[in-house]
């Protein structure tokens, strides 16, 4: 069934597309300043189902609030365990490794692989960086 247009669903999706895998209070306050009557609610409801229709994905992490990506696209993520910022992947990072984790996660589970989550994390450049050696 195709949801009907939705004025908010708009300001959402160009927002998402200002940001860099924002939560949803991020999404939320910047959607606020085109719809300041917008509620926090309102924004998580449409990031939700937005979710759910495969329009953005919904990333989460332990201990931290999810984060959306408007790209769809078969990618993989890498956050900085020190700022937080999420980074995209090239569609190409582990592409010759990808098959081979497919056949052990089928081999040793009995499920077959139609698509995978993959999160890498560390400290970015620019923690590196600010961090001195040794700390």
């Amino acid at each position: 069934m195709a949801r009907r247009y939705s004025a908010q669903k708009e300001i959402i999706g160009e927002a998402l597309a200002r940001l860099d895998h924002p939560t949803a209070a991020e999404v939320y306050e910047e959607v606020r300043r085109n719809l300041p009557q917008i509620s926090l609610g309102t924004v998580y409801r449409n990031l939700s189902l937005m979710a759910e229709e495969g329009e953005l994905l919904r990333l989460s992490f332990p201990e931290a609030p999810d984060r959306f990506d408007p790209n769809v696209y078969e990618h993989y993520h890498a956050s900085c365990v020190c700022c937080g910022r999420i980074f995209d992947t090239d569609g190409t990072v582990g592409s010759g490794l990808v098959g081979e984790i497919d056949r052990a996660v089928e081999a040793c589970t009995g499920v077959r692989v139609e698509s995978r989550v993959m999160i890498f994390s560390g400290v970015c450049a620019a923690c590196q960086s600010a961090t001195p050696p040794g700390k």
